[in-house]
């Protein structure tokens, strides 16, 4: 297939100022109006597959990725069945590697923790229904597993001792914030905290666990999101006050990493009477981040940190100059129907947001978006 040579007065940002990309190649001509950025890295993302591969697969994910400029993910273990062995750990990884984007997979809290030892897993998601089943004194046991073996804790972080006639209050958060700093201090592992809704647990976290915060906890809160079932996540949206002070958070530096928790169902399970939780934004995740640049909210430096350069270093990842993504600066509407994975819809649904990616390359082939699918072209180095 024909390589590709990029060319012209694109802005570009951060190390890719080095990219040479020439040889006999298709000339792409840019002109100011667009930007090449890094290529974005998502930690925490749900591509189902297995038994519920009606939801999304593995393939659909990845366009979902690449289609919003993310050459990098890392995937959820509650999958069915869930993913708390040390085989289906591997098997899940094995499956992976054949995806066009780079994949990695957070192991799921094991039962029996020698299944940790075998698998030595990078990183562990721990929920509150692990929590419930077997205990914070289990969950203590695999966070001195995890320290030996230099793994990193990720907790959704809410203690279900709260939950009541199925409300998770703020405080269900709090709670177990302040367990896993005791939990920190006497196993000495290192913890992240996953999709985190209250800036005071940003605040409380420095120095001893990193933080992530979503897209629709940063847009998203109980008076502009009344959708029924297509606004229900976990933990929940909270108030608008609450919802300005957690961005005000993100703005002066607290949180360590943007992550999407991009969770695809059906429609027809969102609308139902019992929705389950989740919300798909890996599409869009880029463009609603570069809306706050746009808006002079963040800096071009802060989104590169937040969404590449962190969560490279989060998962382990060595982020090459052929990873980047091409962004054309111009604002446009969300329309779910235009998603690339099964998950077509959102509540977001015709917000105006900036920066449209064109472009994502990964590992010397670059996907440029034609319409429902993508056109693919070698790089020549």
């Amino acid at each position: 297939m024909d390589c590709v040579k990029i060319e012209g007065r694109a802005y570009v940002a951060g190390s890719l100022k080095r990219v040479k990309i020439g040889g006999s190649c298709k000339t792409i001509q840019f002109s100011d109006k667009y930007l090449i950025l890094p290529g974005m890295v998502d930690i925490h993302v749900h591509f189902r597959d297995w038994g519920l591969a009606y939801k999304e697969t593995l393939a659909g994910g990845s366009m979902s990725a690449l289609a919003g400029g993310v050459v990098a993910v890392g995937d959820m273990p509650n999958t069915k069945p869930h993913i708390k062995t040390a085989e289906l750990y591997a098997k899940r990884l094995r499956e992976g590697a054949e995806l066009p984007i780079v994949y990695r997979l957070h192991m799921g809290l094991p039962e029996d923790l020698t299944q940790l030892e075998i698998a030595k897993p990078h990183t562990l998601k721990i929920y509150p229904e692990d929590i419930a089943a077997y205990g914070w004194g289990h969950v203590k046991r695999a966070l001195e597993k995890c320290a030996e073996l230099g793994c990193t804790a990720i907790f959704h972080c809410e203690d279900p001792a709260f939950f009541k006639n199925g409300v998770r209050p703020p405080e269900a958060e709090l709670a177990c914030v302040e367990k896993l700093r005791r939990l920190k201090s006497e196993t000495g592992s290192s913890i992240h905290i996953t999709h985190v809704t209250l800036p005071q647990t940003a605040e409380v976290s420095r120095g001893w666990a990193t933080v992530d915060v979503t897209p629709h906890h940063l847009y998203l809160d109980g008076e502009n999101c009344r959708e029924g079932g297509l606004c229900r996540v976990n933990p929940p949206l909270r108030t608008p006050e609450v919802r300005k002070k957690l961005l005000a958070a993100l703005v002066s530096g607290l949180v360590d990493i943007y992550a999407t928790d991009h969770a695809p169902h059906t429609i027809e399970e969102k609308t139902s009477e019992n929705p389950p939780p989740g919300i798909c934004s890996l599409e869009i995740a880029l463009s609603l981040l570069l809306t706050l640049w746009r808006r002079g909210v963040l800096s071009l430096g802060d989104v590169v940190r937040l969404y590449s350069k962190r969560p490279a270093r989060f998962l382990g990842l060595d982020m090459g100059l052929d990873m980047f993504t091409i962004v054309k600066l111009e604002e446009w509407e969300v329309r779910g129907v235009d998603f690339l994975g099964k998950c077509k819809f959102t509540p977001l649904e015709r917000r105006r947001v900036f920066g449209r990616v064109v472009a994502t390359a990964v590992g010397g082939k670059i996907y440029f978006r034609d319409g429902a699918n993508f056109d693919v072209r070698n790089l020549q180095p």
